[in-house]
């Protein structure tokens, strides 16, 4: 799809925009079409549009919470606009690569690593500038793409389902075009009434907090299955004391106790080692007995052969997230949408404070910051979430212990959105959460807006997490699907935006 450069100055040109469209699987019952955006900034729906095509156009009709999924594939094209910059349509990219190695502020603190990670960032920054789209990618731009695409499939309104950074897309358009705004759900919300900096600034307590309560107070309460004692300030100095670059690599991903121990087990290997590999990793854990539950030592192991090979790259240059986040982008989004207002000074003290009360956490807020610190170019117009009260209302459902998009943050857009409804899934650790469980609020709550415009009767409810039994589908053809692979492979693509 051809759009101009800036739409304020057609004089500038056009540049290519992707779009992907499943067309609706019941021609007859066609009654419009639902856009996508699943994250990031960065996220390509070329990666997740096939699995929510697949997963919808297979549910059954008679299922109690899919059936509606079933509904909306064969009544509705399922379209996703591909935002600026990605594959799909005219690319973009900083030109000078970040050259962290992995390496994390919070954790490498001496001086002389803080000058070259400034260094770094103010170069990255600068490089990016070089790209010709560089003051055209972001919200805004993306936003006047899909009513741009809205215009063009002649389509009434807008209607959408928003993921993770999608939920920011998803209130800018309504407040940016209130009268064109149809079914928005908003899955996963950033505060999108505040800054990327406010989003990322919450990201170590609320990482620390998630921690706690899923891996560590579970951990305690059972000491003779985990054997890490009963003492949380132990088991926390143990972690601020692991080798480098296990710290880099373990710590903030550290969702369960089962995970916590095989860290903390493997940190002491690296210790005794000096250096260690994840080969080496591997080879020491085989016949090693973690726990005397045999339950519980299986799912320990489990966690150690998925966190081995990190040891030799740190976090921060996750090759999956790069595979599913453009960074060029996510940096052109996060640094140019909304003003970045810490200085270096205080992003040093980010760090240290991170690095000492935050051990689970990471320092992507701080690496982040000292990029968007230096990023050339002013802030982007965004529109004021009053005009919300003039669209439509707009349904939020929200994960009560996500590591992404924490719910605090979640209620300030809630609570600065007069027309939204919200549904919390009580008890749910997760990011990404319609059709990824079986919560009967949340797959009905989303299914029926989508399909009928229903609302909860009350702008506040919930109910308790319910995960998705395993199951295998059969398609018509014969050919068996493992329909569970599907799935858990799409939720840990949500997972990861």
């Amino acid at each position: 799809m051809p759009a101009w450069l800036d739409a304020d100055a057609p004089e500038r040109g056009a540049l290519t925009v992707g779009l992907v469209r499943f067309k609706a699987g019941e021609t007859s019952q066609r009654q419009g079409s639902i856009f996508f955006n699943f994250g990031g900034p960065g996220g390509n729906p070329l990666d997740f549009m096939p699995s929510i095509a697949y997963l919808w156009s297979t549910r059954s009709a008679n299922h109690p919470l899919d059936g509606d999924k079933r509904r909306l594939a064969d009544r509705y094209d399922l379209v996703a606009v591909i935002p600026r910059g990605l594959r799909g349509g005219t690319r973009f990219a900083c030109h000078v690569a970040e050259s962290q190695d992995g390496h994390d502020p919070t954790v490498d603190l001496a001086d002389w690593n803080w000058v070259g990670y400034v260094r770094e960032s103010r170069a990255y920054a600068t490089g990016c500038a070089v790209d010709p789209l560089f003051a055209h990618v972001g919200t805004l731009q993306h936003v006047r793409d899909m009513e741009q695409a809205r215009i063009a499939l002649h389509e009434p309104v807008l209607n959408f389902l928003g993921f993770s950074y999608g939920t920011w897309v998803g209130a800018f358009y309504s407040a940016s075009y209130p009268a064109h705004a149809g079914r928005i759900v908003l899955d996963s919300a950033m505060n999108y009434a505040g800054s990327f900096e406010d989003q990322v600034a919450e990201e170590p307590y609320e990482r620390q907090a998630l921690f706690a309560q899923t891996a560590l107070r579970p951990a305690l309460a059972k000491p003779t299955v985990y054997g890490l004692g009963t003492d949380a300030g132990t088991v926390l100095e143990r972690m601020r004391n692991m080798p480098h670059r296990a710290r880099e690599a373990w710590p903030s991903l550290i969702d369960t106790p089962e995970d916590l121990v095989a860290a903390l087990t493997m940190a002491d290997w690296v210790r005794e080692d000096g250096e260690s590999t994840g080969e080496r990793l591997i080879a020491r854990m085989k016949g090693y007995r973690f726990s005397k539950d045999p339950v519980v030592d299986g799912q320990i192991h489990d966690a150690a052969r998925a966190f081995a090979p990190l040891i030799e790259r740190g976090r921060i240059n996750d090759p999956e997230t790069a595979a599913l986040v453009d960074l060029s982008v996510y940096h052109a989004v996060a640094c140019g949408d909304t003003p970045w207002l810490k200085s270096a000074k205080a992003l040093r003290n980010m760090a240290n404070e991170i690095g000492d009360r935050y051990p689970a956490s990471h320092g992507v807020p701080v690496t982040l910051g000292l990029t968007c610190l230096h990023w050339p170019s002013p802030p982007r117009w965004r529109p004021s979430l009053t005009a919300l009260a003039e669209a439509p209302p707009m349904l939020m459902v929200q994960a009560e212990f996500d590591p992404a998009t924490p719910t605090s943050g979640a209620m300030r857009a809630f609570n600065a959105s007069p027309n939204a409804y919200m549904v919390l899934a009580h008890g749910m650790t997760g990011h990404g959460l319609f059709g990824t469980s079986a919560t009967p609020c949340i797959e009905r709550a989303v299914g029926r807006f989508l399909l009928e415009g229903e609302l909860p009767s009350q702008r506040m409810s919930g109910c308790n997490f319910v995960p998705s039994p395993p199951t295998r589908h059969v398609r018509d053809t014969g050919e068996l699907t493992d329909e569970q692979s599907v799935r858990d492979e799409l939720q840990h693509r949500l997972r990861k935006m």
